[in-house]
């Protein structure tokens, strides 16, 4: 953990002011309201294992091997004249569902008349940033924009700027202002929106997506000076002070709740573990994992920290949990064309079984279906997997993204502090 506190060292001195800062804000009065907002999955984007893989180095700060970028480079190249080559507009390319799942977007309103736009709700950040008509022409390609200035609740936050600076160097950037922020029916008067001027190019290069909700605490939030996150809105508004996420594999059926349970989509009860949110993350400790089918079951000596992200797409756990389990998995290979682990595309690889735990002895046990783990097709025979590694040099905690939030209901409980899986009905067909 001594590496990834360091990254926020220089937060301490920003922190200290952060009550000064946002003490003026006035917030709703508490009024015992529940909302929840559709997701929808990006079944027209193919998903390139390498790709979401150099984007979780760059979002946590993480070194990055050298040639990935290189071999990201040449696949978004020869993407392009694949489809120039079909005739393509440049835009978005056919794919089979199988394809699918790389980023689940939920409409956003921001403003007065709302503008919709779809974000990415992201657990691993605390800054909600957009596209808008201060980002720089050149940086836009398709992106819908918010434009402040046909919002009548719309007002720039003097001497206010932000800066998000990822591990290749590159950065995104902007202004703030204060707007109304609607989801669904439910609106937050007077938050905090970051405006973009300049976007890393990894974003717009994404141009189904208008930019991020984070849902992360506001002690690691990239304003100047610090302002207040989502997560400071939430409980002062919701019935209960938490959001839960069900994503659903190959589909667009799930959702963000926020401010209730709901009980029809889970088949069982809710087990917590506390989290531990002092570096501003939702982060919790695995205890051990076994492997479906067989008698593998690990301890570990010492628990070992890992982020609940819900805006990173692949599941990271411990270095020698993976590699144990792709040495149960038949034809499957660390490959260095790939920067990751692969196996064959018509395997049918075991579960993997995690324990979740925390100091006072709480535990949660589940597993993620093997088939989610055929993710991404490196050739015809063979698949990149939705289960990686980030090495066993790196003291940056594991990340727990989408591959592992689609085998749970999950509870995000932002006043107890604490996450919460139950099992629910689950597809694993990858047809």
């Amino acid at each position: 953990m001594a590496q990834f506190t360091r990254v926020f060292v220089a937060l301490a001195f920003c922190l200290s002011l952060f009550t000064a800062a946002t003490s003026s804000v006035v917030f709703p009065r508490k009024s015992g309201k529940t909302f929840s907002l559709p997701v929808a999955h990006n079944v027209d984007v193919p998903r390139h294992g390498p790709t979401e893989h150099l984007k979780t180095l760059k979002k946590y700060k993480l070194d990055i091997p050298e040639g990935l970028q290189e071999t990201v480079d040449a696949h978004k190249a020869a993407t392009k004249a694949n489809k120039v080559v079909a005739g393509g507009d440049g835009g978005s390319a056919d794919a089979a569902s199988r394809d699918g799942d790389l980023l689940w977007l939920t409409p956003v309103g921001i403003g007065s008349p709302p503008q919709q736009l779809y974000l990415d709700l992201d657990s691993g950040s605390s800054d909600t940033w957009v596209f808008s008509t201060d980002t720089a022409q050149e940086e836009v390609s398709g992106q819908t924009l918010w434009d402040p200035s046909k919002s009548s609740t719309s007002q720039k936050i003097n001497n206010c700027t932000w800066s998000i600076i990822y591990g290749d160097f590159s950065t995104s950037e902007g202004i703030c202002y204060k707007d109304t922020v609607t989801f669904g029916n439910f609106s937050i008067p007077n938050m905090t929106i970051e405006s973009a001027t300049s976007v890393s190019s990894m974003f717009t290069e994404s141009g189904y997506m208008s930019g991020l909700v984070g849902l992360a605490w506001s002690s690691i939030i990239q304003t100047i000076p610090p302002q207040k996150s989502l997560l400071d809105y939430l409980p002062l508004v919701l019935t209960q002070p938490l959001f839960t996420v069900d994503l659903r594999h190959n589909s667009s059926e799930g959702s963000y709740n926020f401010g209730y349970i709901n009980d029809s989509l889970k088949n069982s009860d809710v087990e917590y573990v506390d989290v531990n949110n002092t570096l501003g993350y939702w982060a919790v400790q695995q205890t051990g994992f076994s492997i479906g089918g067989s008698d593998i079951k690990y301890e570990f000596n010492e628990a070992q920290d890992v982020v609940i992200d819900t805006g990173s797409t692949l599941f990271y756990a411990p270095d020698e949990a993976v590699q144990m389990y792709f040495d149960s998995v038949p034809g499957a290979n660390y490959s260095y064309r790939d920067f990751g682990w692969v196996l064959p595309c018509n395997s049918t690889p075991p579960d993997f079984i995690f324990e979740l735990g925390d100091p006072a002895g709480n535990r949660i046990t589940g597993s993620v279906p093997g088939a989610y783990f055929i993710y991404a097709h490196s050739t015809n025979e063979t698949c990149y997997a939705g289960l990686q590694s980030l090495g066993s040099f790196s003291s940056t905690p594991s990340i727990f993204g989408d591959v592992f939030l689609k085998s749970g209901f999950a509870v995000f409980d932002i006043g107890k502090k604490r996450f919460g899986l139950a099992s629910k009905p689950l597809n694993t067909s990858n047809a």
